[in-house]
């Protein structure tokens, strides 16, 4: 008898399992990757299941070829048996693409339903859907009944909007579903995080498969000076000994992407290769793009966060960061882009200063150790005002009452103190004009037919923008969507082109025309990244700060710089509490450390969770902007708005780390005290 041997055997034993889905979906690979082999069997077996693997491991075969072949292998396979939730509409359009073939394969067929394509109607419905938490819940409140023989619900990327707004509303769209199809097996894939129990939870409720899946690959990482000469060197190098074909950069703006983008293009070694990716830019142009990096033999392509994950880009040789991540999980999304085809990461870190440095090196050495770092996770309210609309418009007698609101929120959040609160929320709609009460039951108000018919009503997204869309006024094309700020009377950036507006068609709609002035691309100033207090704390430990200390620099200005390490929330906390002792306001405050003219004169300086609590309450706009709220949060009770930031804020917390802070006045070898003052002079807060 042959011994065929562990793994061949264990090919075998998964070829058995899927016999129609293997060759369409694995047969193109040399072999299942580990989150294959462990999440494609228990996916089989009909429970929750929670995949968790770095990116590029192959979660998406692991979760559709399964899936696949349960809906083939009936008699008559049921149309709109199996919904995929993606977090981006980009993300969607290149998860449909990557599906059609293999799903074409089984003689099953795949549909998009997003506010850009709607696949899903006719004679012939597809088997699966990719869709988008808003587009499901447009779904559910418009048309719920084509759920009735939903059999799958795939949860992909879900690490990406989980802990947010976002994350809370899809959570609630899982719950009104099972209420629909009471037997649907619901499925999440995530890369790396700190706390998968609480995220199955959320979203697989009780008794799920949690699949962890190894496969992060070394990090070579190379750390240069932020400028484009620097970057210009690298890139040249690199390709000169055939290293690079494919290099994708990662800036924190879109007006970064645009500078880069005009000083690259056209030039060695890339060329007419030069691409540009963000948000601002048309639909079809970002489609371009995205075809031409997955095509070309050679490209160099500078994105923002819209190239983070998922779409098929190609193989990527080179990850560039134009600035430090603002944690380790976004670290680790990036750079997993690249270097698929190799056994070690490699990126290109481009540090303006020794602070920067610091960071990116602090953050390298959590990724390779597994650290995380995350903060804790706090439901967010405003998802119930949305919610509750929602649930309305779906319901057939067009009313509704808090007991049925409760009874289709998800199981966990019934037992929070939110829920026995319903009554009081759905009151303050009535009076806001969105319900109209009567008695215990609530009725559709003006407000919310209105909501209803522009769409507005299904998304938690924390603005609606205010947006333009860009027209070239020669060519009719669309060259992208800003917000109204940016098409003032100046020029602007956009897509490379300095262009000035030269006619407003409608409020919303403007044609522009080519102009040799100086330009940039303008947006509404947003917050800065928050950067929790566990991240920050270890940036401490890492630097080689002694436990509870904190350091104190004199600056060359005068100003003494107290490094704090408590993060974006608990750092502005301290800075209000600052104030309020020394009477002067900081000159800046950041997560790392507040600036001050002078040192206060006791440290840490005394106070107890009621005065910090009345402090914050006084300050509650300005802390509010270090928390995610969602869109609706101006809805909500004043009162249910100041809870979820006192849960966000952890007084007790607080107070504990203040009480332990030590001032000190150490000396610190040149390189690290450079370092720290720069870190002092970010300007976040």
């Amino acid at each position: 008898m042959i011994d065929l041997g562990p793994s061949t055997a264990a090919v075998i034993a998964l070829k058995t399992l899927i016999p129609r889905a293997w060759h369409p979906f694995l047969g193109r690979f040399n072999a299942p990757t580990p989150v294959q082999f462990q999440g494609i069997p228990a996916i089989m077996e009909g429970r929750p299941v929670l995949l968790i693997s770095p990116t590029a491991s192959g979660k998406t075969e692991a979760y559709a070829a399964p899936i696949a072949e349960m809906i083939a292998s009936g008699p008559e396979p049921r149309d709109l048996s199996g919904w995929i939730v993606s977090p981006t509409r980009a993300l969607v359009n290149d998860l449909a693409r990557r599906l059609a073939s293999p799903i074409a394969g089984m003689n099953l067929r795949v549909g998009r339903r997003t506010g850009e394509h709607r696949e899903i109607s006719g004679v012939r419905p597809p088997h699966m859907v990719v869709t988008t938490p808003e587009s499901l819940d447009s779904m559910l409140s418009r048309t719920p009944a084509i759920f009735l023989h939903a059999r799958f619900l795939v949860l992909d990327e879900v690490h990406m909007i989980d802990a947010a707004p976002r994350g809370d509303h899809l959570a609630c769209l899982v719950s009104r579903l099972h209420n629909i199809s009471p037997h649907i097996q619901v499925i999440a894939s995530s890369a790396t995080i700190d706390d998968p129990a609480g995220l199955a939870t959320r979203y697989l409720g009780d008794d799920p498969r949690m699949i962890q899946a190894s496969g992060d690959r070394p990090i070579d990482a190379d750390i240069v000076p932020n400028h484009a000469g620097a970057l210009a060197e690298a890139l040249a190098r690199m390709t000169r000994s055939g290293d690079v074909r494919k290099a994708l950069v990662f800036v924190q703006r879109r007006a970064d992407a645009e500078r880069l983008f005009s000083v690259f293009r056209g030039r060695p070694p890339f060329g007419d290769a030069v691409f540009l990716h963000h948000g601002s830019l048309s639909r079809t142009r970002r489609e371009t793009v995205e075809r031409r990096m997955l095509t070309g033999t050679s490209g160099l392509c500078f994105a923002t966060t819209t190239l983070e994950v998922g779409i098929d880009i190609g193989d990527i040789d080179l990850i560039v960061l134009a600035a430090p991540p603002p944690d380790v999980s976004t670290l680790l999304q990036r750079i997993g882009r690249g270097s698929r085809r190799r056994r070690v990461t490699r990126v290109c870190c481009l540090a303006a200063d020794p602070g920067e440095t610091l960071r990116y090196e602090h953050l390298l050495d959590c990724a390779r150790k597994g650290r995380l770092l995350g903060g804790p996770y706090h439901f967010c309210p405003s998802v119930l005002v949305q919610q509750c609309m929602s649930l309305l418009v779906q319901t057939p007698n067009n009313w509704i009452t808090a007991r049925a609101l409760a009874s289709r929120l998800p199981p966990w959040l019934r037992e929070t103190g939110w829920i026995s609160r319903l009554p009081e929320l759905l009151d303050r709609l009535s009076d806001r004009g969105w319900l109209i009460g009567r008695g215990n039951r609530y009725h559709v108000g003006g407000r919310l037919e209105e909501a209803f018919d522009l769409g507005r009503m299904h998304s938690n997204i924390d603005s609606w923008n205010d947006a333009v869309e860009v027209v070239d006024q020669d060519t009719r094309q669309v060259l992208g969507t800003l917000p109204r700020v940016a098409t003032g009377e100046g020029g602007l950036l956009l897509s490379g082109r300095r262009l000035k507006v030269s006619r407003r068609v409608t409020p919303s709609r403007v044609l522009v025309r080519d102009s040799a002035t100086r330009a940039n691309l303008t947006v509404a100033a947003r917050r800065g990244p928050i950067l929790h207090s566990s991240l920050a704390r270890d940036l401490a430990r890492f630097m080689g700060v002694q436990p509870n200390a904190a350091p104190v620099i004199r600056l060359e200005d005068g100003a003494f710089a107290l490094f704090h390490f408590m993060g974006s929330l608990w750092g502005s906390l301290f800075g209000v509490l600052i104030e309020k002792r020394t009477g002067t306001k900081p000159i800046g405050v950041n997560p790392f450390c507040v600036r001050l003219s002078g040192l206060p004169e006791t440290f840490p300086p005394h106070a107890t969770a009621e005065e910090i609590r009345s402090m914050a309450m006084r300050r509650e706009r300005k802390l509010r902007g270090k928390i995610s709220e969602g869109g609706w949060a101006e809805e909500l009770l004043p009162d249910w708005r100041r809870l979820h930031l006192m849960a966000c804020l952890d007084i007790e917390g607080f107070l504990q780390a203040l009480k332990r802070m030590v001032l000190t006045h150490e000396s610190w070898p040149s390189g690290r005290q450079e370092a720290l003052i720069h870190l002092a002079k970010i300007p976040w807060i």
